[in-house]
């Protein structure tokens, strides 16, 4: 029993072999991060992407709320007067290259909701005041190995807004 004791109590220091399992645990351990970080910092990367691409689409949202709105003497000037009730509009083209973020396109489509049932609500007299507001902003991602993704990706916002007195 005592021979057990002093075994796990030897003053001598580490075996040979112990320091070559540990160097060896320790080299695993740091191969296994280093193949992680390619895939890390891609997803941090798209991860900003879409953030950026968010706060684009919520900046044109902001300044469709605030465009000045009349239906006096058409045209409408807000937009959404197609036949469908779903129009590109025309103070809101759509922009191949976003002004500062040139890898972001950016697409603006209003629904009059008094033309197309497709919005969701009855049409009625409070459909008339109502349009539907989509912002799509697209972008072309980063993958792991520092190119650019063929397959594009998407961020898409959608809110009504109706028009104020």
């Amino acid at each position: 029993m005592s021979s057990v004791k002093n075994m796990f109590r030897d003053d001598k220091g580490m075996t040979l072999a112990e320091v070559l399992i540990a160097a060896g645990i320790v080299t695993f351990g740091l191969v296994a991060l280093i193949g992680v970080m390619p895939l890390s910092t891609s997803q941090i990367k798209e991860a900003s992407l879409k953030t950026t691409a968010t706060f684009l689409a919520q900046q044109r949202l902001e300044q469709i709320k605030n465009a000045r709105w009349s239906l006096m003497n058409p045209p409408d000037t807000l937009g959404g007067g197609g036949s469908n009730g779903d129009a590109a509009v025309a103070e809101w083209p759509d922009e191949a290259a976003v002004a500062s973020y040139p890898q972001f396109q950016r697409q603006v489509r209003i629904r009059d909701c008094s033309i197309d049932p497709g919005c969701g609500i009855p049409v009625n007299a409070t459909a008339s005041t109502l349009r539907q507001v989509t912002v799509t902003v697209s972008f072309s991602p980063m993958t792991g190995v520092g190119m650019f993704s063929a397959t594009p990706e998407s961020v898409q916002l959608v809110t009504f807004i109706t028009q104020r007195p």
